[in-house]
């Protein structure tokens, strides 16, 4: 590794500031809410009914605390949770009494990892190493759908992309609803330890009053996610995790036709394996990997000079993905762009757009004491002229005090021929107060062909509360940084930026509002000689309905300096010079779970020396849990002294759930800049847990009636759990 030059060290200085002058100000109050797992010899039979005799022997855990509307104040719907446990399972019952009976409770969603918002829901959270930072999340809606996740940082970082296999039933009756799950000790990470003291939280989403609640008391503006919060589980003693192994083989059997090419048939196998290998680590390996079920990417319209992003969908990197992030890197702020990501996994088997094949991999993740470690190693194959290359990541955290840690991490990019590239970085985060946060970053890239000028570092600092939020970032990337295996969107500059929020609850004066959010923030953007590029200037009100809707308006300034044409078109061209412009954006989102909802968003104004008129509109229609049918149409209509012009974006979206374990879906996208129309259709029988019969069907055309593209896939996936 080449040493990092004088101003890099000079940069850095507040994190090194940090680290030798940090004590621990001061340790959050503990919840004294405390629960006593009883063990028994019979196991439940989870069927949603809670009638074996031993939920009786169970303490109960009853007095909610509401987090919103009325912080502080009791529950207004009577909630029951029941924990017992044997020598595989931890046991909960849970009753959700509602004065409304079965006419009060909403259910939007029976999908996997459903959106908790949009209904009743139910959910738990265990901090299994008793450590105010991680843990697992399971939740359940009154129809019974599955949501798990796994937090860390103390609900900083959250992955719902984390399956397990475990149980939960649910049963609607004349009282609410109530539900019965088992999770299996050996789909958890715990101490190897003879008792055990876990953190323990619960929460329940009374949809018809937009009312959450927790059984330990959470303050606005935070969510169950907020580990360091929870109560007190004891009583677990003598439990073990097992084997912990899982092996998945799939087979996959798609039937491809490219424009001007034959029809190919080229079926397929690979494995994925997991084994947890101490109480704390998890190996996961894969051979042959295949994401041919993945759902297509939504498109994106580029009227800007720099990448567009696009998040990962891909099950294997998403799964423990929290685990390779640097702290605050890709955070988007006001101008809603990331600018910097250190490790980003979509640079790992595509290629623009080309599906590079995966020969195989593994990630070793987990804990040991207080480190958490993340290893990770891909190998791509050969296709046309890119070479076979080898992706590794080495990340590792040091927890300090109560919610801080300290981290590096190292990126590899190996091709056969000899080309590399490498990132090497460090991060700290660390939280005072509760709400004070302050977080730091530097990162060096090592190129053939780029020497020196290959940095980037941020410093934050936010405080956050119930009543403000306050958020201040520096942002310096080098010319030459270049992580090849992250993202970036603009080199060569030095970014200041700066937020500034208000939040008002009007209670029964106004009460069809539920929260008010005036705000205030800019960007400011130089290069590395300090000369003005860009900067940005906005005013926003926000005002969160009480029925789960929202109304906004946004004014915004802009400063633009082009050192060069900027081709907003192919064949259309922005001079070079300075442009001052600004523009209005209001916004109106209704009640999503109304039949019909909707929403628009407008942005008028002018845009460098000429100007933009954008309206972004989508109506959703779901006359049930079962179906919901989506649309929403995306224009930008541009007018220039070199020529007028406009885009249209149409998505489509269609969902049927049959039941919590078979679904159907298409995604159909009109694309008036690539003249392409793109279908993507999606049958999912989840057959038994983690064990998947997938149909896929995906389509691109011209608007002629030209086929580009077209595939049938089938691909199915079991598991065996030893």
């Amino acid at each position: 590794m080449k040493n990092f030059p004088i101003r890099t060290i000079r940069h850095a200085w507040p994190m090194a500031l940090i680290l030798f002058c940090l004590t621990p100000i001061s340790r959050a109050q503990e919840s004294d809410q405390k629960l006593t797992a009883i063990f028994i010899e019979t196991p439940i039979t989870i069927d949603g009914n809670l009638d074996e005799p031993e939920w009786n022997l169970s303490e109960v855990a009853d007095n909610f605390i509401q987090n919103e509307p009325d912080t502080g104040a009791p529950t207004t719907e009577r909630t029951e949770v029941r924990l017992l446990y044997d020598n595989e399972n931890l046991y909960l019952g849970v009753y959700c009494y509602d004065s409304a009976g079965r006419e009060g409770l909403t259910v939007t969603q029976v999908v996997r990892d459903f959106g908790p918002g949009d209904g009743d829901h139910f959910a738990v959270v265990f901090d299994t190493f008793d450590d105010n930072r991680n843990g697992y999340v399971f939740g359940t809606n009154p129809r019974g759908a599955k949501r798990e996740g796994q937090l860390g940082g103390d609900g900083e970082r959250r992955t719902y992309d984390w399956d397990a296999i475990w149980q939960v039933k649910s049963k609607i009756t004349d009282q609410g609803w109530q539900a019965e799950f088992a999770i299996p000790f050996r789909a958890l990470r715990f101490r190897d330890i003879e008792e055990q003291v876990w953190g323990l939280n619960f929460t329940r989403r009374i949809r018809r009053k937009n009312e959450s609640i927790h059984w330990a008391p959470i303050p606005r503006p935070y969510r169950l996610s907020k580990v360091s919060y929870a109560g007190t589980l004891q009583g677990l003693s003598g439990i073990r995790q097992g084997s912990n192994l899982y092996v998945k083989p799939y087979f996959s059997a798609p039937i491809v036709r490219r424009e001007e090419d034959d029809v190919d048939f080229l079926p397929d196998a690979g494995l994925d394996i997991k084994y947890g290998i101490t109480p704390g680590l998890t190996l996961d390996v894969t051979l042959n990997t295949d994401f041919s079920q993945v759902e297509a990417d939504q498109q994106q319209i580029n009227l800007t000079r720099f990448p567009l992003f696009f998040p990962e969908k891909r099950d294997f990197f998403l799964e423990n993905a929290t685990m390779f992030q640097v702290r605050r890197e890709g955070r988007a702020f006001r101008s809603r762009s990331r600018d910097l990501i250190a490790f980003f996994s979509r640079r790992i088997g595509l290629d623009q757009g080309r599906v590079i094949p995966i020969l195989g991999g593994a990630r070793l993740t987990g804990r040991m004491d207080k480190y958490r470690l993340g290893l990770l190693s891909i190998q791509t194959d050969d296709l046309g002229a890119l070479p076979s290359t080898n992706f590794s990541v080495a990340r590792v955290r040091r927890d300090l005090f109560r919610s801080s840690d300290v981290g590096g991490i190292f990126i590899n990019k190996q091709s056969d021929g000899g080309n590399y590239n490498r990132t090497y970085g460090v991060d700290g985060h660390f939280q005072f107060f509760r709400h004070l946060e302050i977080a730091s970053l530097l990162l060096k890239t090592d190129t053939p062909g780029l020497e020196g000028d290959d940095t980037a570092f941020d410093a934050f600092v936010g405080w956050e509360d119930d009543r403000y939020k306050l958020e201040g970032d520096y942002l310096s990337i080098e010319d030459n940084f270049n992580p090849e295996v992250g993202f970036v969107r603009r080199t060569g500059i030095r970014k200041s930026r700066g937020e500034f929020n208000l939040k008002f609850w009007p209670g029964e004066e106004l009460s069809w509002i539920r929260q008010i959010t005036p705000s205030t923030g800019f960007e400011y953007t130089t290069d590395q000689e300090n000369r003005v590029k860009s900067k940005d200037f906005d005013q926003t009100l926000s005002i969160q309905l009480e029925d789960g809707g929202s109304i906004g308006l946004t004014h915004r300034v802009r400063f633009e300096r082009l050192d060069e044409p900027f081709f907003i078109r192919s064949d259309q061209a922005i001079s070079e010079g300075d442009y001052v412009f600004g523009e209005f954006n209001p916004h109106f989102f209704t009640d999503r779970t109304r039949m019909f909802s909707g929403g628009i968003e407008l942005e008028i104004g002018d845009f460098f020396d000429g100007h933009k008129n954008s309206y972004i509109t989508n109506f959703r229609f779901q006359p049930s849990y079962h179906l919901a049918a989506r649309i929403s149409w995306e224009h930008e209509d541009l007018d220039f002294p070199s020529g007028d012009f406009s885009t249209d974006l149409v998505t489509t979206r269609l969902d049927y759930a049959f039941n919590t374990q078979m679904f159907w879906s298409a995604l159909v996208q009109y694309n008036s800049a690539l003249q392409e129309i793109s279908s993507n259709l999606r049958f999912n029988f989840i057959y038994q847990p983690l064990s998947d019969l997938f149909l896929v069907y995906n389509e691109r055309r011209t608007t002629t009636g030209d086929v580009l593209e077209r595939a049938l896939i089938a691909k199915m996936t079991y598991v065996f759990d030893f």
